[in-house]
């Protein structure tokens, strides 16, 4: 049963993301990969607002939320700052959810309120500096700048549709962007000119060891079996450095796995989040436990 909240349940100024919140309880934020929007936890939202209050916010420039603004460093602190600020993180604990850029995001937040957040539950976080980081030559690295610059150049040359296609194809396969309905492909569109400061901002973020072992509260941390090589490399490295960590791997799922395995990720979430809410695991739901 989903309960929306009145005063919450979608919030949009000038300088405010945009967010839709349902359920009661201790807060949990949701953080959505590029391209993407909070629509993409709704199942999630359903099942934890049971138990929690759930909210799923837009990033600048996606869904409902303001553009990144002209102006702004890309840095992950902007939409940290944003959402910290949304969510009322100076004074409230929080949880934390996100996939790709969004996770990373999840961490930045992590790393700037550590007393703050009481859980941290991630599908691959692409904080793709940490790879330039732990070594100059790593072919992972150079894959990623690629399509980095690729995406990046075709925005700067208004070809949105060929950055889009380019995009989706590089982490879904290259018949993934014709299998999108028109809807989904002008969705994405309209936000594919996010993504080059999404890459600057995954890019700047070098966290070392150091930084990462100050947070002290439980992570999950998943990946797909599947995935491309540079969010792979970095789902190690930061399951290498996190105090508190616990590794899944996700069989048969690529980078879009909260998207294309949503039932089983939905799963590994709730039941990280709180127990109280799951029920036996399902045969083929359960994906792999590495070793942290």
């Amino acid at each position: 049963m989903q309960i929306t909240t009145p005063a919450t349940a979608a919030k949009s100024s000038p300088r405010t993301l945009s967010s839709r919140t349902c359920g009661f309880g201790e807060s949990v934020v949701c953080l959505h990969s590029s391209t993407g929007s909070g629509a993409q936890w709704r199942g999630l939202q359903e099942t934890l607002a049971q138990r929690f209050e759930v909210m799923a916010v837009d990033l600048h420039g996606h869904g409902r939320s303001p553009a990144w603004p002209a102006s702004a460093p890309s840095t992950l602190h902007l939409d940290a700052a944003a959402v910290g600020a949304l969510a009322g993180i100076a004074t409230h604990d929080i949880h934390l959810v996100g996939h790709s850029y969004g996770a990373a995001v999840a961490l930045q937040m992590a790393l700037r309120w550590p007393q703050r957040v009481r859980s941290l539950t991630l599908y691959e976080p692409v904080v793709f500096g940490m790879l330039r980081r732990a070594s100059l030559q790593d072919e992972a690295m150079d894959e990623i700048e690629e399509i980095a610059a690729s995406v990046a150049s075709l925005v700067r040359a208004g070809c949105l549709e060929d950055a889009a296609r380019v995009f989706v194809g590089y982490w879904s396969g290259v018949r993934a962007w014709a299998a999108l309905d028109q809807g989904q492909q002008h969705s994405i569109i309209a936000r594919i000119a996010s993504v080059p400061r999404h890459f600057e901002a995954l890019f700047a973020a070098q966290w070392d060891a150091a930084a990462l072992q100050r947070l002290g509260m439980p992570v999950l941390l998943m990946h797909g079996s599947t995935t491309r090589a540079p969010a792979r490399r970095v789902a190690d490295l930061l399951g290498n450095m996190l105090p508190r960590v616990q590794r899944c791997e996700l069989s048969g799922a690529g980078h879009m796995g909260p998207l294309t395995h949503a039932a089983t990720v939905e799963h590994w979430f709730t039941t990280h989040l709180d127990h109280r809410l799951t029920s036996p695991l399902k045969a083929g739901m359960e994906p792999e436990a590495l070793a942290a």
